[in-house]
């Protein structure tokens, strides 16, 4: 059986994990800018701005706070190594492939919601 190396899943997860990091942040700069315009305490441009960057930031929020947009590749992943590997299980591929290397905290959660436990032992949660 051909199974990714535990170097490249390390990499991807962590690819994953930043992704998602990313993703959340973006909510936070969109808020930002809202919060900007509304500090301006210049009545034009707070009219002109206003509207639409609040708009802007409520059509996003849900996209932006929801995983679902990245749970495909990770379960896809978690998947191919539970089938592809003779471990059988998430865990057992890490140590047997990944350990001593931690997961980041946040693919550890994206796994979770995927539906595929890890074990905290395995996560950097430095």
């Amino acid at each position: 059986m051909s199974v990714i190396n535990g170097a490249d899943y390390l990499s991807i997860s962590q690819d994953l994990a930043n992704a998602r990091d990313t993703i959340v942040s973006a909510q936070q700069d969109l808020f930002d800018a809202v919060y900007k315009v509304v500090m301006l305490q210049v009545i034009t441009p707070e009219v002109d701005l206003l509207n639409d960057f609040w708009e802007t930031y409520v059509s996003n929020v849900e996209l932006l706070t929801s995983p679902s947009n990245i749970l495909p590749a990770v379960s896809s992943l978690q998947q191919h190594v539970v089938e592809r590997s003779t471990s059988g299980t998430v865990n057992g591929y890490i140590f047997n492939n990944v350990w001593p290397n931690l997961l980041d905290p946040t693919f550890y959660d994206l796994s979770a919601r995927a539906g595929y436990n890890i074990d905290s032992t395995y996560v950097d949660w430095s």
